[in-house]
């Protein structure tokens, strides 16, 4: 199906207050949804923290950027031993009934195995937590539960009510869709947030999602075809708060790094899936122009995905 259909499609339901959750209907229809979601999460969120060098026998507090429609991430952050953790978003998208469906897999062997690597707690003191958790009637109980916080629409001002310092920030496929200006003042901001021994661990998405598989997925394209156009176009089919990608590359994650002085450990960039390649001489002026310098266009598509690791330290 031609991209441009589901780009429409996706226009017309952001013009309403639930276009976004219409949008998302699609995807709950799988039977296995909500046990997909909570593999998904449960294990980006540990694979993630795997990264972070931090000593748990502290009192810590983790933030989650886009807490989307499950706050399995904010669970296993406070399953693996955070005091406090704050998971915001630009809209309320959580819903108890789906949690529930969840979390009735947090006791299956492989998330307990998994977690049981990274987690402060006993495999006792793990058990009766998950036992707590899966016994709650509201999200009020399990934010008080947990210490979790969650905001929802919220601004960087919200954040900062709540803790000065922040020794651990992730996110899960989150930047790509934060536009430059907004992506600029977080990098500033996270060099203030990060505390002495902190670590920030973002997995960043740099493909089309119109190629991405599903009902509307568009087999005909590469998978970096979004850099084949100019703004202008792109406004005209994208250019919406449910489609919206900002279609950059991790180069300029990693100039925003270098900006604000923040200590890059690593960047794991990775190809996950089949590659359709783009001939580098079709992207867009428009997208070089993004850049400060001009980019080597071949980098622009080296990576689909990838994580980049960054260490508080320089702010102190």
């Amino acid at each position: 199906m031609d991209w441009r259909i589901k780009a429409f499609t996706q226009k017309i339901l952001s013009g309403s207050s639930i276009g976004d959750k219409m949008n998302h209907y699609l995807v709950t229809l799988n039977k296995n949804h909500n046990k997909n979601v909570f593999t998904y999460q449960s294990h980006e969120a540990l694979r993630k923290f795997k990264y972070a060098k931090i000593d748990l026998s502290k009192n810590l507090v983790a933030l989650e950027i886009g807490t989307g429609y499950s706050l399995i991430s904010a669970v296993t952050l406070a399953l693996i031993g955070f005091e406090k953790v704050i998971t915001v978003d630009i809209t309320c998208d959580i819903s108890f009934s789906s949690f529930k469906k969840q979390i009735k897999h947090l006791d299956e062997d492989v998330f307990l195995k998994q977690i049981l690597e990274y987690t402060k707690y006993s495999p006792l003191e793990l058990n009766k937590k998950i036992a707590l958790i899966k016994n709650i009637s509201s999200f009020e109980d399990l934010f008080i539960l947990l210490n979790i916080i969650y905001i929802a629409p919220y601004k960087f001002e919200d954040i900062e009510k709540y803790v000065a310092k922040i020794d651990y920030i992730t996110s899960q496929v989150v930047l790509e869709h934060i536009s430059p200006s907004i992506l600029n003042t977080l990098f500033k901001k996270t060099q203030q947030w990060l505390s002495k021994d902190g670590y920030c661990i973002h997995t960043i998405n740099f493909i089309d999602h119109f190629a991405n598989p599903g009902l509307f997925q568009d087999k005909s394209i590469s998978e970096f075809n979004f850099l084949k156009f100019s703004d202008r176009y792109w406004e005209f089919w994208a250019g919406n708060s449910i489609a919206y990608t900002n279609r950059l590359s991790y180069l300029y994650y990693l100039k925003l790094c270098e900006k604000y002085t923040i200590d890059i450990v690593d960047f794991i960039g990775e190809n996950y899936r089949d590659r359709v390649e783009l001939n580098p001489s079709l992207i867009h002026e428009d997208i070089i122009k993004k850049y400060h310098e001009a980019p080597d266009r071949e980098l622009l598509t080296k990576f689909q995905r990838g994580t980049l690791i960054l260490k508080g330290g320089r702010n102190e």
